[in-house]
């Protein structure tokens, strides 16, 4: 996160102090508000004084008698727990929170926390879920496997008893699981335990338990962990399809409700009997393919049960409403919009659900607002009618939270919140001593990873407190998502917007002081430049031509929802709720860009679980009736050398559907002649000293992309020279090019997205490109495109945003969130002798809002409507001149250089997989590109706060 702090003073209080802050506006010495990279504010210290967490709390459970909340962390870890994931404990009578790390579960540990956490009947045990794909039956030594842990709890303390394991799950005839896991035979799935309810009913002790991967739920006697009954909950013959996420049961433990993450329903079950007795059907967003069965549904996640069981509310985390269910006859009687007042576009995420004592008033955490609505209960009998028709009650007011509210509890006049993000990764702390760390931890890491310096936090907020000044909270609320900002018009110098064409280059990976810490004017630190204008002449000839962005941060920390946030302004829940664990030690696939569990649900039919319900830029573009075309980016490409690793895409998209036929072979050798699409000229001898792939063919993941890409344009593969790419793209754009110089329409699409990736590397392995190749042929690539375009009839109508998806954890002296970003035309203000450098903050959100207002295009969110937009950078007369390419670098050999055998960090990189952007361990892979272009120089740790260390 970046943290843009300074005392609340007189440009913040013009927006809050009207409204006050809990009676303390006109005093706000100590306060300060923090810039996120998702484009929304905090002010700290937030209500009910938070407490750090160790990272991602995502479930909460209150001890029986009242005197402990239990907080699940099930995040990457942090140096405080020795990068253990913990489960924490709040003792409510002294408000002392307490940390119990799990040296099972350290970042190489083979299994995982993920959503479920719950007290026996007498609280003297704790229940948490543990899945595990590397793994999955805890075959080697230390392995758990899939199951319930359990945990004595004795006096507030937490020590390992137990475990309860889930064997793999046989499915039905007909069904077929997906390939999540390679380890598990044919017939059966990981069950993945997500959610839990403990049932103390009928004298015995029962787990209702959700298994999110193997689409089913299971009920378990909760001392010898035998399973009594498992209700299958698929909906489709491959599983996983429908994910079942969270369970509730009724006190006399005689029904269940399981939501299904990736379905439009609740499913009831008779936990007697063993069996499912309805689905109850959930309202759902209708997006631009309709209400389809590959439509991003509703995400019905959360669940509670009020007092009398009369009611099942459901959080709908894609559709920003909670439904609210009679019980008695399996109908939604009503909704409740956890929008904002006056919000006009969606992303809200209410994922988590708690309720007075009485029912009288129902929490609600807004994960993407940063707060918790408040919804008054009392009387509440919204009247019901037919689904798509129901008319939805509004929030009584909102509560401000940290970073990403993830789990509420009540007890009492207290509520509970704990945040997934908390203030964010702030600066980068003191390495622990050997004797406060986990002893599973290993040795100290020297630089932390970015998701390791992710802490959660938990806060009491008296709720009479809260409704008191309910009114004056809810308009920080809204003034942190900037509700109350005016977005500034983009003014071009002539007058109106000459910008009919829009390019967008997506790159991989770097942070502003690996690229642009050398360049002179501007905000860097050239002793952490790893690739500076030697190496990126043209990225730097771009920066002082067309202008200088040295306060840009992107949204997203890895390319798992960096690549989502750069094409939705947003994420999911679901990605949210999964790429720190995929990331620490793989149990969770790369369920991202369209691809989840290694598969493609547009191929199976199915939703997407990771998309967003507010949909992709490309939807946006669509439905505003313009075109577009795509190369690469949410296009999945299938090698000659590879493919039986994807399945066949289906005939409607127009790509070979033999792989005889769309292979004479596998790769180019080095001197062999290339395909005759590429190469300069094409079909030239190839000048890579490496084998390089060959496409066999392309596959769109998205619907909107169907005969909206280039079929011969490569996605992510390092082998693969971003020259080739850019030979591919240019030649499409010369056919734009000819089309217009004839005289007849305007061919070149309205939105051109471009994936670049290249400049990801390799890192040191033997044989493949040198890190500085891989970089130095991204920025060829780069320089090529911006040439081709300036030099063309589309120069005066087209503009260029250049972006990298993340920065990941690479050096920066601002923040490791800070990257290079670019914004091009002839509208651009300054020249190569008197470079603009635009300071403003900008983040990933503000280039796409700066896009849609030149396209026209209306928002796809409540993020990108109110960020900030770049117009200085539009600023100029209009007399910017063509661009030529620097290629000393393809002149001089860089780009043909490969890593020796003998490299520093060679053997680890060769162990490293680069199969699809960020598979490789980026802390590790980032040391090693530090050590090949530094030598011996200590690598800097990453720092996250733009202001001095202990500046407050």
């Amino acid at each position: 996160m970046i943290r843009l702090r300074w005392l609340l003073g007189i440009s913040f209080c013009s927006i809050l102090c009207g409204a006050g802050w809990l009676g303390r506006a006109q005093s706000p010495a100590g306060r300060a508000r923090i810039e996120l990279p998702t484009s929304k504010l905090l002010v700290t210290p937030a209500p009910g004084n938070p407490q750090k967490l160790n990272s991602f709390p995502t479930a909460v459970a209150l001890s029986p008698d009242g005197r402990y909340l239990a907080v699940l962390n099930n995040g990457y870890g942090t140096a405080d727990s020795g990068y253990d994931q913990s489960i924490a404990v709040l003792d409510l009578s002294s408000n002392r929170l307490s940390d119990y790390p799990d040296p099972r579960l350290g970042k190489s540990a083979r299994q995982t926390y993920f959503l479920g956490l719950g007290f026996s009947g007498d609280g003297a045990r704790l229940y948490a879920s543990i899945a595990s794909l590397t793994d999955p039956e805890g075959k080697a030594p230390g392995d758990l496997g899939n199951g319930i842990a359990v945990y004595k709890f004795e006096s507030g303390r937490v020590t390992p008893d137990r475990f309860m394991k889930i064997p793999l799950q046989t499915l039905a005839p007909g069904h077929n699981p997906t390939k999540v896991s390679f380890t598990v035979e044919k017939g059966k799935a990981v069950p993945y335990p997500a959610g839990l309810a403990v049932i103390h009913a009928a004298g015995s002790e029962r787990l209702l338990v959700a298994d999110n991967l193997s689409d089913d739920a299971l009920l378990l006697d909760a001392n010898s962990g035998e399973i009594l009954h498992r209700f299958d909950l698929s909906a489709h013959p491959d599983v996983p399809a429908s994910y079942p996420y969270a369970v509730v049961a009724t006190r006399d433990g005689k029904r269940g409700y399981c939501s299904l993450w990736n379905e439009r329903e609740v499913a009831e079950l008779d936990l007697d009997a063993g069996s499912v007795t309805r689905r109850i059907s959930l309202p759902s967003p209708l997006s631009p393919g309709g209400d389809s069965a590959i439509a991003a549904g509703p995400h019905p996640t959360a669940m509670l049960l009020s007092p009398d069981e009369k009611r099942l509310y459901v959080a709908l985390a894609n559709f920003d409403r909670v439904a609210v269910v009679d019980t008695a006859t399996g109908k939604v009687t009503s909704v409740l919009s956890t929008e904002l007042p006056g919000q006009q576009y969606g992303g809200t995420f209410p994922n988590a659900l708690a309720q007075s004592a009485d029912g009288s008033r129902l929490f609600v955490a807004d994960a993407s607002q940063d707060a918790v609505a408040l919804f008054d209960m009392t009387g509440s009998s919204v009247q019901g009618g037919s689904l798509p028709t129901l008319v939805p009650q509004h929030a009584a007011g909102f509560i401000p939270t940290e970073w990403y509210p993830t789990a509420l509890a009540v007890r009492g006049d207290d509520l509970f919140i704990a945040t997934g993000k908390g203030e964010g990764t702030g600066p980068n702390s003191a390495i622990l001593p050997s004797s406060d760390r986990s002893s599973s931890a290993g040795p100290p890491e020297k630089h932390p990873y970015i998701a390791a310096l992710i802490h959660g936090s938990v806060a009491r907020v008296g709720i009479r407190d809260a409704e008191a000044e309910l009114a004056k909270m809810t308009a920080q609320v809204e003034a942190s998502n900037r509700m109350r900002s005016t977005v500034e018009p983009i003014r071009f110098a002539g007058g109106r917007n000459p910008i009919k064409h829009v390019i967008y280059i997506i790159k991989e990976n770097r942070s502003y002081d690996q690229i642009f810490g050398d360049l002179k004017g501007a905000n860097g630190d050239a002793s952490l430049c790893m690739f500076c204008e030697d190496i990126t002449p043209n990225e730097h000839k771009l920066a002082r031509q067309f202008g200088i962005l040295d306060n840009f941060y992107v949204s997203g920390e890895v390319s798992g929802n960096g690549h989502v946030w750069s094409t939705a302004g947003i994420t999911s829940d679901y990605t949210e709720k999964t790429w720190e664990i995929g990331y620490r030690s793989s149990e969770r696939t790369y369920d991202y860009e369209g691809e989840v569990g290694r598969s493609f649900p547009i191929e199976q039919g199915i939703a997407d679980v990771d998309e967003p319900g507010t949909g992709y830029l490309w939807a946006d573009v669509a439905r505003s009736g313009l075109s577009h075309r795509n190369y690469g980016e949410f296009v999945a490409t299938e090698w000659c050398n590879d493919l039986a690793r994807r399945p066949q895409p289906s005939p409607k998209e127009g790509t070979p559907p033999a792989p005889s036929q769309a292979c004479a072979q596998t790769f180019i050798h080095p001197g062999e002649p290339l395909p005759a699409n590429v190469g300069q000229p094409h079909g030239s001898a190839s000048p890579w000293p490496w084998l390089v792939p060959i496409i066999a063919r392309d596959l769109a993941t998205k619907p909107e992309l169907r005969n909206h890409f280039d079929p011969n344009f490569a996605d992510f593969n390092l082998y693969y020279p971003d020259q080739l790419r850019t030979d591919e793209f240019l030649n499409e754009f010369g056919g734009f090019v000819r089309a217009r110089a004839a005289g007849t329409k305007d061919t070149l699409p309205q939105f051109v997205i471009l994936r670049l990736p290249d400049d990801h590397t390799m890192g040191t392995r033997p044989g493949g490109p040198r890190p500085a190749a891989s970089v130095a042929d991204n920025d060829l690539a780069v320089g090529r495109v911006v040439e081709a375009v300036s030099h063309s009839p589309y120069w005066a109508d087209t503009a260029i945003f250049i972006v990298e998806d993340d920065a990941q954890d690479g050096p920066d002296h601002v923040d490791a969130h800070r990257s290079p970003a670019l914004v091009i035309s002839k509208y651009s203000p300054g020249t190569a002798e008197h470079p603009f450098v635009d300071s403003h903050f900008y983040t990933t959100v503000s280039m796409i809002r700066t896009m849609e207002m030149l396209l026209g295009l209306p928002p796809m969110n409540n993020n990108d409507a109110l960020a900030a937009v770049m117009a200085p950078l539009f600023a100029g007369p209009g007399t910017q001149p063509p661009f030529t390419a620097d290629a000393r670098n393809r002149e001089n050999g860089l780009l043909y250089q490969v890593n020796p055998a003998n490299a520093p960090g060679a053997k680890a990189s060769a162990r490293m997989d680069f199969s699809h952007a960020d598979a490789a361990p980026a802390a590790r892979l980032n040391a090693i590109l530090w050590r090949d272009r530094k030598g011996t120089a200590p690598q800097p740790a990453p720092r996250h706060t733009v202001i001095p260390d202990g500046d407050e």
